[in-house]
């Protein structure tokens, strides 16, 4: 089963990821800081593997675009 996690917020040293399934079902989780990559940050998407993640570069530059798209399109409708 495919999801998709993505890196939510800091708390301290720990990390909540939020995990959306197939389904549409969303969960927390919560990962120790020394699981991530030093330069994890809010809003990156992630993979695991073992007892680490790592940041999927490629979706996390994909979902920001896309996000980025979403935001100017809400912009502009208060323009009209």
């Amino acid at each position: 089963m495919k999801e998709l996690c993505i890196l939510d917020r800091w708390e301290g040293d720990t990390a909540v990821i939020e995990v959306t399934d197939e389904e549409d079902r969303t969960h927390w989780q919560k990962a120790d800081r020394s699981e991530l990559p030093p330069d994890a940050r809010e809003g990156d998407v992630l993979t695991r593997s073992g007892q680490s993640w790592q940041v999927d570069q490629e979706a996390t530059a994909a979902r920001r675009e896309k996000m980025a798209r979403r935001l100017a399109r809400l912009k502009g409708r208060g323009n009209a």
